[in-house]
């Protein structure tokens, strides 16, 4: 009986081992990828600080991966983020000199609704490729910078392709084809992120 009760408690021992042992693996993810941020000019985006972070689509929230340092763009506006698992991710950022706060976690929904068109007739047709839209208010929290484009959808249109800003200070995000921009992040990856209203 009692050569029963210690081989329990030997391989209840090394369960918790193993356990500790995955633990701390999964605490250190070793991802590293390279990546250039430059405005849709052409010209890099000097000094602007970007966040990784993971987004949940389904309840419309964008969070900062926990553990991983943001990076500044250098002169040539590379950049290099550290220590994550790979995964499908978000990039959010301040520009050179400005400090906006950064949430724990935000919401993005209203990055998704619509708002009534001023071309009602014209379906599926990109609005704001001729003449640059000014920046303009988005919901209660976002300003979509100047530049952004609409996809009219008959009566209502939604953003199509937009640098917004949340708050007076940022962070900022970028909307590609209707959706938050989203990119595969692999180990030794490269990343090419672009700031449509730079």
């Amino acid at each position: 009986m009692r050569a029963k009760w210690q081989h329990t408690l030997v391989v209840a021992a090394a369960t918790v081992s193993l356990a500790a042992g995955q633990t701390k693996q999964a605490s250190n993810p070793a991802t590293t990828v390279t990546g250039v941020f430059l405005g849709k000019s052409g010209k890099p985006m000097v000094g602007a600080r970007l966040i990784l972070c993971e987004v949940i689509e389904d309840r419309g929230k964008v969070k900062p991966v926990a553990g991983v340092q943001a990076a500044t763009t250098d002169k040539a506006g590379a950049f290099t983020l550290r220590g994550f698992n790979p995964g499908r991710y978000t990039l959010i950022y301040l520009p050179a000199g400005q400090n906006g706060e950064v949430p724990p976690e935000f919401d993005t929904t209203a990055l998704e609704a619509t708002d009534k068109s001023p071309m009602p007739l014209m379906g599926r047709m990109e609005l704001g490729t001729d003449t640059p839209n000014q920046p303009r208010m988005w919901g209660k929290q976002y300003t979509l910078m100047k530049g952004h484009t609409f996809m009219s959808m008959g009566q209502t249109m939604k953003i199509w392709n937009a640098t917004a800003r949340r708050g007076w200070q940022g962070p900022y995000l970028e909307m590609r084809g209707g959706r938050l921009w989203l990119q595969d992040f692999k180990d030794k990856g490269q990343i090419k992120f672009e700031g449509w209203s730079y």
